[in-house]
């Protein structure tokens, strides 16, 4: 299993709310059913940024760069499966279509996309030796 992260920064003139918002009630109708079977996707998930006061506290002073105001995650089988569906015919045909609609509100200077594979180091609640122990 492979994920495709798309870390995206809003357009000039937005706001976060007003970016989310359309990504999140506009963007996600460009597609057909047909069209996102395309993409052969296992998965897809929208993780949406909260307050910049609470993702200050989050920085802890680290001086980082803003928060990205929102995360596609897409998973799919394989990179095989990736390659097979993406690249084919139908999936660029899908995927320009996602591509004109973001510059709806999408910044591509700003913005990350790219492949990983998951390594999960806890997958639930992580007791202490005193919870072990009794």
């Amino acid at each position: 299993m492979v994920k495709i992260s798309y870390c995206m920064r809003r357009k000039a003139g937005l706001s976060r709310e007003e970016f989310q918002t359309y990504y999140r009630k506009k963007h996600t109708r460009v597609l057909s059913a047909k069209e996102t079977a395309e993409l052969s996707m296992i998965r897809y998930c929208q993780l949406h940024v909260l307050s910049d006061e609470i993702n200050e506290l989050l920085d802890f002073n680290r001086g980082g760069e803003e928060p990205f105001d929102a995360v596609a995650e897409i998973w799919v089988e394989s990179e095989e499966v990736w390659r097979n569906s993406w690249l084919a015919e139908g999936g660029r045909a899908a995927l320009e279509k996602l591509k004109i609609d973001e510059q709806n509100f999408v910044d591509w200077s700003r913005s990350v996309i790219f492949m990983s594979k998951e390594l999960v180091m806890v997958d639930g609640p992580v007791s202490t030796t005193a919870d072990r122990n009794s």
